[in-house]
């Protein structure tokens, strides 16, 4: 039996997917045998071919075809019923872990009560361009926010790759969209601390243009308001933390000045509004985003590592 198991949900991901799996192979020297599940939902491009390429290469890579796209909860639902690991790393498709990224996660996740440990992604794209700006300032403030709330034992929400003890979380909603968010809260809501790792970085690649940065940004916090809805908490959000941890909140806005330029802070900030508002339009319509238009700018993660 593995001690560990990597799942990996994919739709249209042939650009990162062969990288990723050669990265967790080769690239992470994991001290505890592991296994790879990878589910492929969906899939139009040549996926499928690049997993089954790689199953046949190595006997830790499993694969799940869904042939028509099931949403990624239905997809980490797959995982979690299929898991054999005594600990489970949920990566996102289209990133790349640095170095050591798994190792650190799965040394905290060691210590008594944490239940998940959470790694820390940091953006590639171009700082020069209005949208990687707003990019690099939101994973920025996202790391610095995550720092504060580990150090005081409120962390609620989970990155781009965590590590979560097995059977804490048995399954979620079908129509969960922000997955990683849920599957925190309801670790935090049985007791299990969240733990922030920043020794694991894992490397992605925000939008690069607006377009698609609102649009995910709006799926985002529809989701948000959906976990509150399906928990009876919110995870964390600047918007959130105000009214329970004002003088966090205060704290965290003025490091937020304090690391970037005021005409930037401006713009997310008011386009953060924007979301906001149009988030709340969503969540009353009950406007599914289970299944969302894949974001073509976010799958050019170029990178040597």
């Amino acid at each position: 039996m593995p001690e560990l198991t990597v799942g990996i949900c994919a739709y249209n991901e042939g650009k990162n997917i062969g990288k990723l799996l050669y990265n967790i192979l080769y690239k992470q020297n994991l001290k505890k045998d592991f296994e790879i599940i990878v589910v492929c939902s969906g899939c139009t491009d040549n996926t499928v071919d690049i997993v089954n390429d790689y199953k046949d290469k190595s006997s830790k890579v499993q694969i799940y075809i869904e042939n028509e796209r099931g949403g990624n909860a239905s997809a980490i639902n797959k995982i979690l019923i299929n898991a054999k690991g005594k600990a489970i790393i949920f990566i996102s498709a289209d990133t790349l872990p640095n170095k050591d990224c798994f190792n650190n996660l799965l040394q905290k996740l060691e210590q008594p009560k944490v239940g998940i440990v959470c790694g820390k992604p940091v953006p590639i794209n171009n700082k020069k361009q209005l949208v990687g700006k707003l990019v690099h300032l939101l994973w920025g403030f996202h790391g610095v926010v995550f720092k504060e709330l580990n150090d005081a034992g409120l962390a609620k929400h989970a990155t781009e790759v965590f590590c979560v003890r097995k059977c804490i979380v048995k399954q979620i909603p079908n129509q969960t969209i922000n997955d990683d968010a849920y599957i925190a809260l309801m670790t935090k809501k049985k007791g299990w601390l969240i733990k922030y790792e920043p020794l694991s970085i894992v490397s992605i690649c925000g939008p690069k243009t607006f377009y698609e940065y609102f649009n995910q940004r709006r799926r985002i916090l529809v989701g948000h308001f959906q976990v509150k809805k399906f928990t009876g908490e919110a995870p964390q959000h600047l918007i959130y933390l105000l009214p329970n941890h004002p003088l966090k909140a205060i704290k965290l806005f003025f490091l937020l000045l304090k690391k970037n330029s005021l005409l930037t802070v401006a713009a997310f900030v008011s386009v953060e509004l924007m979301l906001y508002t149009f988030a709340i339009t969503d969540s009353i319509k009950n406007k599914s985003y289970a299944s969302w238009n894949s974001l073509s700018t976010t799958k050019e993660l170029q990178i040597d590592n």
